[in-house]
């Protein structure tokens, strides 16, 4: 493998052939995309096994044919139905702060692919990318012709490259958040010093068997004999499921209490209880580790963007992340009127969402998350879905940028608005705060703006071109 430095480029600014050649290399990745994002009917445990088996064996296949880049790639591995991708960023925001190049990858993205290869705290530039891409395009091709099962997912690519890019990056130490399960996700083939689980719940039944016990046993898949083994607090149907995974492999299970805190502060402390285990800083946190945790924020996590009107972005997309959302909205005193603005897509369950949500709104707009190749929720079932529980939207948008507007001026200038039901979604209304190209240049999700905003479009992801 030719020796590509990430280093060499870091300073020299993002150029606009730079951000083309990234913007066609994204396109290239994603053109491998086929079929449904996930499965469409109801898998028994027997078949979510059977194929999650051939799915891994296929991808070990394609990491044979690269050399193994995840191999000598120290890393630590976080999984859960909620709050992993806040603990991942706190983590390696801490790991950083301790002294060790770190290496963060969380799915899925908001506004640029870029999201996915971060490296202490800042964004890869495009270049990287392309590099990355011009590198396996010939292994995809090969693999292509000569595997069983054809050319290899759009998936499988992705974590390819995020390993080749931490490998390049020289890190001390990466932290990889699972995307959805985790026994048999694909960045399950890492061996990591630590595999955390930071919650169970009922999330992607269709493909982990259909109960909170198959949703845990997959979960406490990432669970390996050389790594500690960590969890947060657990329902009661999960417990054994976990516990019996981490006895199997000879390693006690770290269980960390997080009761009596919101979702915001148990992240929080989960985070450092990680950073103990994995002594980044002795036993005993330094204050500048703890200060760097406390402080790391998740884009579209509760995002407060800037401006007068109080607009908060979340992901919430499933019961349990509603529900948090929920607590904390009125914990957090809202003004209002409080607007809800909310979108989902296709495969999510408007009735697990609303019930946890609508409660704790005065109303609420309703709205279509822009995400490519994956069909949004009808504005119009959504709407239905609502007004059965009495609560109908006040307005109705397949645009989200209209939607935004819309939610806006019902706030007025002393309410606020909540934005939630997809990440897509956030990340959608992200954009007309920090312009994705903005991101792209800046090389983080906070770029320095000229105006408090919204000053641009909400926006579809990687729609970020120079004009």
């Amino acid at each position: 493998m030719p020796e590509a430095s990430v280093l060499a480029r870091d300073d020299a600014p993002v150029t606009d052939d730079e951000i083309a050649a990234g913007h066609a290399a994204v396109g290239y990745v994603n053109g491998l995309i086929q079929g449904a994002a996930g499965p469409t009917t109801q898998r028994t445990l027997e078949q979510s096994i059977q194929a999650g088996e051939r799915r891994l064996a296929r991808f070990r296949r394609f990491l044979d044919s690269l050399g193994n880049p995840q191999d000598g790639l120290r890393c630590v591995h976080v999984g859960g139905t909620s709050g992993k991708g806040s603990v991942a960023a706190k983590l390696a925001a801490g790991l950083s702060a301790s002294g060790l190049r770190t290496g963060l990858h969380c799915t899925p993205y908001l506004q640029t692919a870029l999201e996915k290869f971060v490296c202490d705290g800042q964004l890869a530039r495009p270049s990287e990318l392309v590099d990355l891409v011009d590198w396996i395009r010939p292994y995809v091709d090969r693999f292509a012709a000569t595997d069983p099962d054809g050319q290899p997912t759009y998936g499988m690519v992705w974590v390819a490259l995020t390993l080749e890019y931490f490998t390049r990056a020289r890190v001390d130490i990466a932290v990889m958040e699972v995307g959805a399960g985790g026994r048999f996700d694909l960045s399950n083939v890492i061996n990591p010093d630590l595999a955390i689980i930071t919650s169970v719940g009922r999330d992607h039944l269709k493909s982990l068997g259909g109960t909170l016990e198959t949703v845990a046993w997959h979960k406490a898949g990432i669970f390996k004999p050389d790594a500690i083994a960590m969890c947060g607090p657990l329902p009661p149907e999960a417990q054994p499921p976990v516990r019996q995974a981490a006895a199997a492999i000879g390693q006690p299970l770290v269980e960390v209490p997080l009761d009596g805190a919101d979702f915001r502060s148990r992240n929080t402390r989960l985070a450092e209880a990680a950073l103990e285990v994995l002594g980044a800083s002795s036993s005993t946190l330094s204050p500048e580790v703890r200060q760097a945790v406390a402080r790391c924020r998740l884009a579209g996590r509760f995002e407060r963007m800037p401006g007068r009107t109080a607009v908060y972005l979340d992901g919430a997309h499933n019961r349990d992340k509603a529900r948090a959302l929920g607590q904390v909205i009125d914990g957090a005193g809202l003004p209002r009127p409080r607007v809800g603005l909310i979108g989902m897509v296709g495969y999510r369950a408007a009735a697990e969402v609303l019930p946890q949500l609508l409660p704790h709104l005065d109303v609420w707009v309703a709205t279509e998350p822009q995400v490519y190749r994956k069909p949004a929720l009808p504005v119009g079932q959504l709407a239905e879905a609502g007004d059965k529980l009495g609560q109908a939207p006040i307005a109705q948008a397949t645009d989200p940028h209209d939607a935004l507007q819309a939610a806006l001026a019902l706030a007025g200038n002393h309410g606020s608005v909540v934005a939630g039901g997809s990440v897509y979604l956030a990340g959608n209304l992200r954009a007309a705060w920090y312009p994705t190209l903005q991101v792209v240049r800046a090389r983080t999700m906070w770029p320095a703006i000229g105006a408090a905003g919204p000053h641009g479009r909400a926006a579809l992801a990687d729609t970020y071109l120079p004009t």
